[in-house]
């Protein structure tokens, strides 16, 4: 009996463990991250274990809430991204317990009362910061365009709730555009950052294609 426990145990771990990544999701991450840090001096920083950190971490991020590692993209972009600028050591989502900041994401989008109304309010508090760069309101307007992008989508929305989330944090109104607004394009596909508007909806759809970022208006 211990024996079968124990590889039952094992069969519910391992598949988080041991899939394989996408090359072409790897590939993804690092244009698209290296995009984002454009002309900042993280983009001097090489890559290390971070792409299988983020990996994992979305795993187990997806398997907590809701049963299954069946990720999405945006969920490995999302926590690519996260491990490389902050770290992830024991799973951990800046400094916390992936499963306190479950948490803390699954009481904001019960408070919101529904996916639709959370992007709403997101949508509504982007607007009102004050951006320099003007990236906010425009994001805001093109976002509020289809809510179902992430409103319809449960993973996508638990993703709106983490972005919102950790962009608060941020010290000045600036700060917290920016952050959301570099999250928000792994769900989005689309959005404003600084003075550009980038397009990543077909980095990652031709197997062993080249990533590829447009530009939008």
């Amino acid at each position: 009996m211990t024996c079968i426990v124990l590889a039952l145990a094992f069969a519910l771990i391992a598949p988080v463990v041991h899939a394989q990544i996408p090359a072409e999701w790897k590939a993804a991450a690092q244009a698209v991250i290296g995009d984002l840090e454009r002309d900042t001096p993280q983009a001097q920083a090489p890559w290390g274990p971070e792409l299988h950190q983020g990996w994992r971490l979305a795993r187990t991020w997806r398997q907590h809430n809701h049963g299954n590692v069946e990720i999405i993209l945006a969920e490995y972009l999302t926590f690519t991204l996260l491990c490389r600028e902050s770290g992830c050591p024991g799973e951990t989502i800046e400094g916390k317990s992936y499963g306190e900041v479950a948490h803390d994401m699954k009481a904001l989008r019960a408070a919101q009362g529904n996916s639709y109304a959370l992007a709403r309010n997101i949508h509504t508090w982007l607007a009102g910061l004050s951006d320099p760069t003007g990236a906010a309101a425009k994001n805001a307007v093109m976002w509020s365009r289809d809510l179902d992008n992430v409103a319809a989508d449960v993973e996508k929305a638990d993703l709106y709730a983490l972005y919102w989330m950790l962009a608060r944090t941020r010290p000045s109104t600036a700060e917290q555009a920016a952050v959301f607004s570099r999250l928000a394009l792994f769900v989005q596909q689309k959005a404003w950052i600084g003075g550009r508007c980038l397009d990543i909806s077909h980095i990652a759809t031709i197997l062993g294609a080249p990533p590829q970022i447009d530009r939008c208006k």
